[in-house]
């Protein structure tokens, strides 16, 4: 991920946007990979509490998945669908394609 922020609503939804980037995996063909066109990519963002160092117990999740026309440079929003209570206590993981790194974001 080039860029990734959470940001919370006016009605206490949370709000994560992410700018993709590409990273070959190993196995993959290159076709597979950065030059992909027109994939779709699915980004989640998952709560944990603190102290789950494992990312072992998720609490809340929300998705998008959308069609790309290139995965270098996309923006994805990934929106809660109800409020997240604003406990400092929590981290969000940011997750996409296996070609794509996992970003770790404090609660807002």
């Amino acid at each position: 991920m080039l860029d990734a922020t959470a940001t919370r609503l006016e009605d206490d939804r949370v709000s994560v946007e992410v700018t993709l980037a590409c990273g070959l995996v190993y196995g993959f063909a290159r076709s597979e990979g950065c030059d992909a066109d027109g994939e779709r990519v699915c980004v989640s963002a998952t709560w944990y509490a603190a102290d789950d160092t494992a990312f072992a117990r998720p609490l809340l999740r929300a998705e998008s998945c959308q069609e790309v026309p290139d995965i270098i440079g996309t923006q994805v929003t990934v929106t809660t669908p109800d409020a997240v209570d604003r406990d400092p206590g929590l981290r969000i993981l940011v997750s996409a394609d296996p070609r794509v790194m996992n970003v770790v974001l404090p609660n807002p």
